[in-house]
């Protein structure tokens, strides 16, 4: 629904599409957190290198924490749903929720960057120049990543245009 459309509704209703909207937009959080849990419980059944096995077995662990960390993070918004009766309220915990996915993601991808099995397979292997190369570039990426989330911060200009349009009618609610 557009939002001039929106505008014939009364406001009960239309906090209450809001709502439903929320909840829509913390399911697919869900469901993508649980997509990312198995895939890293997949890399660890399934990885059979021995010589890389502790470092697949860290980054299986950093995968299923922080996805973990993004399933309770949507429960615990889901819960507290139906519980939210003033647009203030449903605006403070969807931020809250968007945010702690956020930093869920900032954590899995440093995690994916720090425990890479092709560049600990060239530390092992003792191929240097591979090594010393792609640290060299794994090491900047991880600059950028910890300076972009205390201060440029990449994700929020990724945000969904569903996630960007709850925001923009809560704020616009909360001002009538």
């Amino acid at each position: 629904m557009k939002l001039e459309e929106s505008y014939n509704l009364s406001r009960d209703k239309w906090f209450d599409r809001i709502k439903s909207e929320c909840r829509s937009q913390a399911i697919k959080g869900l469901c993508l957190a649980v997509i990312i849990l198995l895939v890293f419980i997949a890399i660890m059944i399934y990885w059979r290198d021995p010589e890389l096995r502790f470092v697949i077995i860290c980054l299986s662990l950093v995968g299923c924490l922080t996805s973990g960390w993004m399933i309770v993070n949507n429960l615990w918004f889901l819960l507290r749903l139906d519980r939210q009766y003033t647009p203030g309220q449903l605006l403070h915990w969807y931020r809250r929720r968007f945010n702690n996915d956020r930093t869920a993601a900032y954590l899995l991808l440093m995690g994916v960057i720090i425990f890479s099995p092709t560049l600990w397979y060239d530390i092992i292997n003792f191929e240097w120049t591979w090594a010393v190369l792609r640290l060299t570039f794994e090491v900047a990426i991880l600059a950028l990543l910890v300076y972009s989330f205390f201060n440029d911060d990449i994700f929020a200009k990724f945000i969904t245009r569903s996630d960007e349009e709850i925001f923009d009618r809560l704020e616009e609610i909360i001002e009538k």
